[in-house]
């Protein structure tokens, strides 16, 4: 994905008109000057210039159209040319030196620097399209998943240190006695690396983990702002009501960003659901983009100047935060991503002191739980709840915008604005000396935070969790049979597709002609949009009504409506029941925030197939944690 550096004499286009910029009218403002006569001047919004499309259907593939294995392929032609990236007189004898070394033509290197230099990521060496397929889910049988996970647990978590192979002949002759077929030994292999490191030292190695290390002994220096960020999240301390029924609906979570050298909230994502790796990925696109547009949306009066790219990302050892996806993210944009040692809480402290910092605030709204019962005392935190989600997030902008970044911080003895200010303008004449890298294409930005999958294209569209989609742009990739008949080698062509787990009525197809993303609906447009927890739900249900035959999507959305007159009779819907509502809203609340941002790509359909047959399709790809 390619950036923007907003460089003094560097070039960008605004509206279809080249500017080159010539100085900074504030920390996200850049003056600029037409390139061609009359030569006009104009001071333009950073946010404003990274919205701009791109026309170019020639440029390179990015982080959110390529595979793991051709990134990595990238990633290896980024290795060769690095040492000519950083010379400051790069000659044609260094050049060749490298290629003799690589054994890759001069040509081909001249090829990746100029393409690197261009568009500034690792993405950008990449070949052609194959696709983006998220990992985290396992795609065995339940039963032999459930042999797999036992075995590791006794076995592979125990002090004795059995070795793979052991492990792995326990779960032949355990699927074997079950009459299921064993997995390939590196499935269980696999399933090992994802184990959390401080399980392992725990269990498997029977060390105190305080002995652990997973990094240097101390916290890395930073030196400026955006050096470092860190990223957690924690139950916000205050329970909050449903908008309609003004009844309680329990705590929210928030994953909070901060910037370790000023202490200035980077960003944050605040959700009815659990923490997952989506909450990650939500606080980081909240993080890199400026927040104009937010505070306007809130309607809040203030500035918050701290986005773009950082440096280096230090996060703990949850499996969200080991997600594939944030790890090629942050290899994509060379940002070093730092996990915490294990059971080092104090390498955590900048973010959880922060944290603190913000929930003891917290304990003055109505509804608060406070930090323990005893502090509680007979405060009724239930019964004085008052505050929807939407109106505690509006109350928090307000704290971190107008309050926290306005008060002195004891550890670095000054604001955290004045701190931000201050690394910023460095010492100096009180010019800005830079601003922040950022993403050139914001939508593009946004599809490589959504979960991907591989699909292929059948006659009725495509299906995912047994819902089916389809538009009519979908056709180039459908084979006739009767070319099927006369060509037996060809098979059906598979796609990426991503879909947002907040409103799963569409999904986005990647078109490598155009070098776009296209919006696919529902095959029948007259489904309800759903969310993929009510999804996931609505799936369980049918699987009880349905019996003898497979799932199709109408069984899905009867099962879901079946469950929504559950609710209806119910005299008093339970908390869950609130919670889940109001989560659906506030999600649809902000899916419609983006949509005024970002316009979809999306070509009418002209017809819609009946959708008769449903073709079974796996979804192991898809990276998401589901929660109840």
């Amino acid at each position: 994905m390619s950036v923007i550096r907003f460089d003094i004499g560097r070039q960008f286009f605004y509206e279809n008109v080249p500017y080159v910029i010539k100085g900074y009218a504030s920390f996200d403002e850049v003056l600029a000057k037409e390139v061609h006569p009359p030569y006009k001047e104009r001071v333009i919004k950073v946010s404003h210039i990274i919205k701009e499309p791109k026309n170019s259907v020639s440029a390179p593939k990015e982080l959110v159209d390529i595979s793991e294995a051709e990134f990595d392929e990238a990633k290896e032609r980024y290795l060769i040319i690095k040492p000519l990236l950083e010379m400051p007189k790069r000659t044609a004898k260094d050049v060749q030196k490298i290629a003799k070394k690589a054994k890759v033509s001069v040509s081909t290197l001249y090829r990746w620097i100029e393409r690197y230099e261009t568009y500034g990521t690792i993405s950008s060496l990449s070949k052609a399209f194959v696709n983006c397929g998220a990992k985290g889910k396992s795609r065995l049988d339940p039963s032999v998943d459930a042999i797999v996970q036992t075995v590791i647990d006794e076995l592979y978590l125990n002090r004795q240190q059995y070795p793979l192979k052991y492990i792995y002949l326990k779960i032949e002759n355990k699927c074997k006695n079950a009459g299921l077929k064993a997995p390939n030994i590196n499935t269980v292999r696999n399933r090992i690396k994802q184990l959390s490191p401080k399980l392992i030292a725990k269990h498997r190695k029977g060390l105190n983990i305080r002995d652990t290390r997973g990094t240097p002994g101390t916290f890395p220096e930073v030196h400026m702002p955006l050096d470092i960020i860190q990223i957690d999240h924690t139950p916000m301390d205050v329970i909050i009501v449903d908008e309609e029924s003004r009844q309680e609906i329990g705590r929210p979570s928030i994953t909070l960003a901060i910037d370790v050298y000023s202490r200035m909230i980077f960003g944050y994502y605040i959700s009815l659901e659990a923490p997952s790796y989506f909450s990650v990925e939500q606080a980081l696109l909240n993080a890199i983009l400026p927040k104009d547009d937010v505070l306007k949306y809130h309607n809040i009066d203030g500035e918050w100047p701290v986005y773009g790219l950082p440096r280096a990302i230090h996060m703990d050892n949850a499996a969200e935060f080991r997600s594939k996806s944030i790890q090629m993210f942050a290899e994509e944009y060379r940002i070093t991503h730092i996990l915490r040692p294990v059971a080092r809480p104090e390498f955590g402290g900048h973010v959880e002191s922060t944290i603190k910092t913000a929930m003891n605030t917290v304990h003055v709204l109505p509804g608060t739980t406070f930090s323990n019962i005893t502090d509680k005392g007979t405060y009724k935190s239930q019964k004085e709840a008052s505050l929807t989600l939407e109106e505690l997030e509006q109350w928090f902008l307000e704290f971190v915008v107008n309050i926290y970044h306005k008060t002195e911080h004891r550890s670095i003895g000054m604001t955290p604005e004045e701190k931000f200010y201050q690394g910023m303008l460095g010492i100096g004449d009180g010019a800005i000396p830079y601003l922040p890298t950022v993403p050139a294409d914001t939508l593009k930005l946004r599809m490589a935070l959504l979960p991907a999958m591989q699909r292929t294209v059948q006659k009725n569209g495509i299906t995912i969790d047994h819902i089916t989609y389809f538009s009519e742009t979908l056709r180039k990739w459908i084979i006739p049979v009767s070319y099927k008949k006369i060509t037996k080698n060809i098979h059906p062509k598979k796609v990426l597709c991503r879909r947002d787990p907040r409103d799963i009525s569409k999904i986005y197809v990647y078109d490598d002609e155009i070098n776009d993303y296209i919006t696919v609906p529902y095959a029948d447009i007259k489904r309800p949009a759903i969310n993929l927890k009510e999804l996931r739900r609505a799936i369980s249900e049918a699987k009880k009504a349905v019996t003898g035959r497979g799932i199709e999507s109408h069984d899905i959305f009867e099962a879901h409506e079946r469950l929504y007159q559950y609710a209806q009779k119910s005299k008093r819907e339970q908390k869950s029941v609130r919670r889940a509502k109001s989560s659906k809203k506030h999600m649809q609340r902000t899916r419609e925030f983006e949509k005024k941002q970002i316009p979809e790509i999306t070509i009418p359909t002209k017809t819609t197939p009946q959708n008769n047959t449903v073709i079974e399709d796996d979804d192991s790809n898809f990276e998401y944690y589901p929660v109840d």
